[in-house]
């Protein structure tokens, strides 16, 4: 004689259709936006073009070689929240004007003008207390100080914004090319806006580069998209291109 053990069903299991709802709520389009703007933070509205889901990645390094593009991709987090703090570390001329009018909140910045050789472990100090952390070395670092300082930024969700190519792994690096100003007359006058190209490589989802045209700064000193004005047809037939930008 043969004996058939068959399994008992365990009440509390979730049903063929309690799975499948789970499934279609973890992958739907709100599930998703949850979970990038849990691994991303917000930028200015201008510049979310310019980035992969329009955030900029925490506790990654993202190099952005242009001084203007910095202080305005380092002004949106702290601008949408009044808890972020800033750290400026090696960047004893830092434009604080100019990142005012971005909307970087002087009262929630730290300034760091000198840390010399030690401005790995003054970053890697600073991750804990501040989310957003621009920084200009004072030289190489030793492999297992980049390694710890990279690590530091993982664990915290900091993220570094450097104005010079990074020795180590960089997420994001942003260019700036074609910057145009505008303003000056013939001799005479003060300059008022610049028109750039704003342009995104990056690792992985990333890899697509990507290109916005951009005033920064604006008229009004903040960042706005801008458009090229449409080619003039002139009197002879040909078409003359107008090197000038217009607010979006």
């Amino acid at each position: 004689m043969s004996l058939r053990i068959a399994a008992v069903p365990d009440p509390a299991a979730p049903t063929r259709e309690e799975r499948l709802a789970a499934l279609l709520e973890e992958t739907s389009p709100q599930a998703r936006r949850a979970r990038v703007e849990a691994a991303t933070r917000p930028v200015l509205p201008a510049l979310e073009p310019l980035l992969p889901d329009g955030r900029l990645p925490k506790g990654a390094v993202v190099e952005v070689l242009d001084p203007g593009l910095l202080l305005a991709i380092a002004s949106g987090p702290a601008a949408a929240s009044g808890l972020l703090w800033t750290a400026i570390i090696g960047w004893p001329d830092v434009g604080l004007a100019a990142a005012r009018a971005y909307g970087l909140p002087w009262e929630r910045t730290l300034l760091a003008d000198d840390p010399g050789d030690h401005w790995a472990e003054v970053a890697s100090v600073l991750a804990d207390a501040c989310d957003t952390i621009i920084l200009r070395p004072a030289g190489a670092p030793a492999p297992r100080q980049l390694a710890r300082l990279e690590q530091r930024l993982r664990t915290t969700g900091a993220t570094l914004l450097t104005l010079d190519p990074w020795p180590g792994t960089a997420e994001l690096r942003l260019t700036v090319g074609g910057a145009v100003w505008e303003g000056v007359g013939d001799g005479y006058g003060a300059l008022c806006s610049r028109t750039i190209t704003a342009r995104c490589t990056g690792r992985g989802r990333a890899g697509r580069p990507r290109e916005v045209l951009l005033q920064l700064p604006d008229e009004r000193g903040g960042v706005s998209t801008a458009v090229p004005v449409p080619a003039v047809t002139g009197t002879d037939g040909a078409e003359t291109v107008v090197a000038v930008a217009a607010l979006a």
